[in-house]
């Protein structure tokens, strides 16, 4: 990242990996705007920063309130970093998946992006995007389906920004992180069902630290998109590219995850 510090956004900073980001970002001198639909949740984040700090409500899936939240950061500096974080999790065969399911994935994970993204190039003038993305949207997830497709969305999405800000010359970096699945509240309120097999089929569940520093890294590089662990992103990428063979070899690999998974 150059220059000063500036101030930072984050989304979805009331808990898990947005409020590790936040920490981080307040480290590195940043004031960081704290945003999250549960406004407690960010106040709380907000009030446990060493630096200057400001809670905001958002729902992210509402484009009028990114742009209050973008303007009220720009009136506390210069915007240098917007962080899209906030998500959510479902797992269920595509046949079973609710509308509601459904449309809060796709409302939250690919358009509150969009519209985070819109409202950050709105008022910086150089600077990082980053979109948390996850592994699920570099392939094929089944049990995740609508998930990975929304996330796939959200890093195509992420990729073609990135490529227009650098056409239309302006000194705006957009970067997407793909992580494994997380140690976080999203992955454990799924856990219990088999359709969220295939989230625990690495070696290990990541844990939100190393996120977080996949994230500061990701921040400090010139790179566009970081994957953790990088060998799972070619893995799941094959699957697209192989997709005879992923039907058949996938319910294997479920089975893996299916023994590994935490039962409550």
């Amino acid at each position: 990242m150059s220059g000063h510090a500036g101030v930072a956004v984050v989304t979805g900073a009331g808990r898990g990996i947005g409020a590790g980001i936040a920490r981080a970002l307040s480290a590195r001198g940043h004031h960081v705007v704290v945003t999250d639909v549960d406004a407690d949740a960010a106040r709380t984040t907000a009030d446990a920063l060493d630096g200057p700090a400001t809670a905001m409500p958002l729902d992210v899936r509402d484009p009028s309130a990114h742009r209050a939240v973008a303007l009220a950061a720009a009136d506390l500096g210069e915007v240098t970093v917007w962080v899209n974080n906030a998500g959510v999790l479902s797992t269920a065969p595509v046949w079973e998946s609710t509308d509601a399911e459904v449309t809060a994935t796709i409302e939250i994970n690919t358009l509150g992006v969009v519209h985070g993204c819109r409202a950050a190039v709105d008022v910086m003038r150089r600077g990082d995007v980053l979109n948390v993305v996850s592994l699920s949207g570099l392939g094929p997830t089944p049990g995740l389906a609508i998930y990975g497709a929304s996330k796939a969305a959200a890093l195509s999405y992420s990729q073609a920004l990135h490529i227009e800000m650098g056409a239309a010359r302006r000194p705006i970096r957009v970067r997407a992180l793909c992580p494994d699945a997380v140690s976080t509240d999203l992955l454990h309120a799924v856990s219990d069902r088999p359709s969220s097999a295939l989230l625990f089929t690495g070696p290990r569940v990541l844990g939100v630290d190393e996120v977080v520093e996949g994230a500061m890294d990701l921040l400090s590089s010139r790179r566009q998109l970081k994957v953790l662990p990088a060998w799972r992103g070619w893995l799941t990428r094959t699957q697209s590219v192989l997709p005879a063979a992923a039907r058949y070899l996938t319910p294997v690999v479920a089975r893996v995850g299916e023994r590994r998974r935490p039962v409550r």
